[in-house]
């Protein structure tokens, strides 16, 4: 207990030097303020998957990896100075179990990032999030390289009108899976 009064002291520090190293990552200047971010979310049916060696798997010795997403985060900043568009980077943070059936140690797994406005997707992207275990090792935890997307904004738009989402790219029986694990939330 003794060391939350020490570590309440050095909490303005951080956020101090937190602040600096945004601005040198070409984050708002002196008395600008960047731009507000659109709210990540992950889906929740979409956020685990488990991979199988073959197509109606159920097996433990069958199951390849198994992966729940974790985080969505990022940084929103002006697609230049002036400009009424937003550019945002987006990173997933997920974890990964490798199963016995796995062949080798590393593989790809497909997820995607999409903005949206209300029920409309507007943008999709899907990408490959590169899975390694290391030798004797089982199970880990990685960061997605960042996708940049650009929200169009304007005067009257902010980009907190959008939501940005995340999820596993999932065939049609893992996400039937997925739900029937979970009864259907």
């Amino acid at each position: 207990m003794r060391l939350l009064p020490r570590l309440m002291l050095l909490l303005p520090i951080l956020v101090l030097g937190g602040c600096s190293w945004v601005q040198s990552l070409g984050g708002p200047g002196k008395n600008e303020f960047a731009p507000p971010c659109p709210r990540p979310t992950l889906v929740s049916d979409l956020a685990d998957i488990t991979r199988f060696n073959t197509p109606n798997g159920r097996d433990l010795t069958e199951m390849v990896v198994q992966g729940r997403l974790v985080g969505l985060g990022g940084e929103c900043k002006y697609k230049e100075s002036g400009s009424p568009l937003v550019e945002t980077t987006v990173t997933i943070v997920a974890e990964f179990q490798r199963g016995p059936a796995m062949q080798g140690r590393e593989m790809t797994v497909p997820v995607f990032i999409a903005v949206t406005e209300g029920d409309n997707v507007l943008d999709k992207r899907v990408i490959e999030f590169p899975v390694a275990f290391p030798p004797n090792v089982d199970h880990v935890a990685l960061q997605s390289q960042p996708v940049r997307l650009v929200l169009p904004t304007s005067k009257t738009k902010s980009p907190a009108a959008f939501s940005v989402i995340g999820g596993f790219q999932l065939t049609a029986a893992e996400l039937a899976s997925n739900r029937e694990r979970t009864g259907g939330r």
